[in-house]
C-alpha cells in the first residue's frame, strides 16, 4: 500500500481516537506534542489535516496529515 492511498484511507479522528484523543466542541484539544494548557490544536476534518497554532512544536505552521501525525506520535521516520 503506499503513502497517498493511507493517507486516502485513513481518517484523522480514526488516529486520534486510536490514541485517546478529543476534541471539543470546536475542533479543538491540547497538542499531544508540546505542553499545552488550553487546546492549540485545530482539527479539520474536511481535510483530514490538523494544524498546531502554538510555537512549541517543530511542525508550527504546517498542515499535519495522518502519517506526519502518527510519525510524531511514535517518534518514527517514513523509511
Amino acid at each position: 500500500m503506499e503513502i497517498q492511498e493511507i493517507k486516502t484511507q485513513l481518517s484523522m479522528s480514526t488516529v486520534l481516537h486510536y490514541y485517546g484523543l478529543k476534541t471539543d466542541k470546536h475542533s479543538k484539544l491540547n497538542c499531544p506534542f508540546h505542553e499545552d494548557k488550553t487546546p492549540s490544536m485545530q482539527v479539520y476534518a474536511e481535510t483530514n489535516t490538523v494544524f498546531c497554532f502554538s510555537g512549541n512544536y517543530k511542525m508550527n505552521g504546517k498542515k499535519i496529515d495522518t502519517i506526519q501525525f502518527i510519525q510524531d506520535e511514535k517518534n518514527i521516520t517514513k523509511h
